[in-house]
């Protein structure tokens, strides 16, 4: 290491007795220490009032001009810096603010979704765009990426290993510098998978156009209807609240949960709801029964996923 170079051409020099060069390496030692584990430098602003915010511009400006020139010649090394989270940040403002991609924050940071950012309090910044995979992932997602780049996945490779001080404690990171998250990965972070609400069901009624099964004329499903036994669990797709139960004469006892991301899950033709109204739930809690209530043919579930009020095919979230 560059230190320890520096450590043996001072003690190389004879004029300096041993009792002395052991006082010195001392004293060294203990300077380097405490520079490798002193906190990085804060952003007070993330503007160009902040004399740092400007230096960390600057490195990234060096990157992406590095990059797209094909020559890492002039490409900054990889520093951190800190910043203190305030009422009126989301992820997604402080990533436009510092030029900085989401993921990049998100995976230093150990950020397992959006709703998490505000919990952290302090983040770190990285002067260079990537993607950091700890080295123990713990959470969903960081199994996904440490799985997906390290262990032979189609976006394996080395990494880079880089160690840095997140939450007052050294980590070690395979940075991977420009990478961005692939789909699967972005979908975890941005929690728009959603479980199948019913262990043993088959769809028997898909999303979209179909025949009403009491009047026979065309409709717009705006869900799929999942047959199972009657009395069988009902499981929440995805962390939420609920927002909404009650009794309806179509879908008769029903239960309606919002999502992080605008998102919204319903659960129709329930014989029990096991839940109360503005309970926080979790995924694969059982939050009722399947049922008959209402207009139904027989015991299934419906169930729905919306986006901002409008429907959408659940098909196409289930993880």
């Amino acid at each position: 290491m560059k230190n320890r170079r520096i450590l043996r051409n001072i003690f190389s020099k004879r004029p300096v007795k041993r009792k002395h060069r052991l006082i010195i390496y001392f004293l060294l030692n203990l300077f380097f220490i405490r520079d490798m584990y002193a906190d990085y430098p804060e952003l007070t602003s993330l503007s160009n009032s902040d004399i740092l915010y400007k230096q960390l511009q600057d490195d990234i400006s060096a990157y992406y001009r590095s990059l797209y020139s094909g020559k890492e010649k002039g490409r900054p090394p990889l520093t951190f810096f800190t910043y203190s989270i305030e009422t009126k940040d989301d992820l997604f403002s402080v990533s436009a603010k510092v030029n900085i991609p989401y993921e990049t924050l998100a995976t230093l940071n150990r950020i397992g979704n959006t709703s998490f950012f505000r919990d952290v309090g302090m983040i770190i910044i990285p002067n260079t765009p990537g993607i950091f995979v700890p080295d123990d992932p713990e959470s969903d997602l960081e199994q996904i990426m440490h799985s997906f780049r390290l262990q032979g996945g189609a976006g394996s490779g080395n990494g880079v290993i880089v160690m840095a001080k997140i939450r007052e404690k050294m980590q070690k990171f395979y940075f991977f510098p420009g990478s961005r998250f692939h789909p699967v990965e972005r979908a975890y972070f941005l929690q728009i998978l959603f479980r199948f609400p019913v262990r043993t069901g088959k769809v028997t009624s898909a999303f979209g156009n179909r025949k009403n099964p009491f009047s026979g004329h065309p409709e717009v499903h705006n869900g799929i209807d999942i047959g199972a036994k009657a009395g069988s669990d009902v499981y929440a797709a995805r962390d939420g609240k609920i927002i909404e139960t009650g009794y309806s004469e179509i879908y008769g006892n029903y239960i309606l949960i919002s999502h992080p991301g605008g998102y919204q899950s319903f659960y129709g033709h329930l014989k029990e709801i096991c839940v109360t109204l503005l309970q926080e739930v979790y995924s694969g809690m059982i939050i009722g029964k399947v049922g008959t209530t209402g207009r139904s043919t027989g015991p299934h579930l419906h169930f729905e996923i919306r986006r901002n009020g409008k429907a959408q095919d659940p098909a196409t979230f289930f993880d």
